[in-house]
């Protein structure tokens, strides 16, 4: 195989599976649609956040799908969202098509994309601070 054929299957399934990660709920219930964040994919550098989401409809699209996981890059100072793309799955699971992503968008007042950039930016939690060790017998 030629290095363009593999870097193009590469790039066409570039997210993990949807049913790969340990997904939690995200925003707001919405008719027929559930929306949930990997928790295990939201990585911070500097202003930047980058995370997984899951969107599942209820009913399929024509083509048989209802799963989409999208990959998003959050600038959390700017409040912007990049969509780095979109995998979208079949209801039997299996790999429909790849979607690639797009520019920056300002994050608005929409109640999913605050929910999307709470969850990409809140702070860390802080480190665990190390036990004392306990005193030596007799002191």
């Amino acid at each position: 195989m030629t290095i363009a054929v593999l870097t193009a299957v590469l790039f066409l399934q570039t997210l993990p599976a949807p049913g790969s990660a340990q997904w939690e709920p995200l925003g707001p219930p919405q008719p027929g649609m559930t929306n949930e964040v990997d928790p295990a994919s939201v990585a911070r550098s500097g202003d930047n956040a980058s995370l997984r989401m899951r969107s599942t409809r209820a009913a399929a699209d024509p083509e048989g799908m209802n799963v989409a996981v999208i990959a998003f890059t959050v600038d959390c100072r700017r409040r912007t969202a990049t969509l780095d793309g979109v995998d979208l799955y079949r209801t039997d699971g299996s790999f429909g098509r790849s979607v690639p992503g797009d520019d920056p968008r300002p994050i608005g007042s929409d109640p999913m994309q605050r929910a999307l950039y709470e969850r990409a930016c809140r702070p860390a939690a802080p480190a665990a601070t190390p036990a004392s060790p306990a005193p030596a017998p007799g002191n």
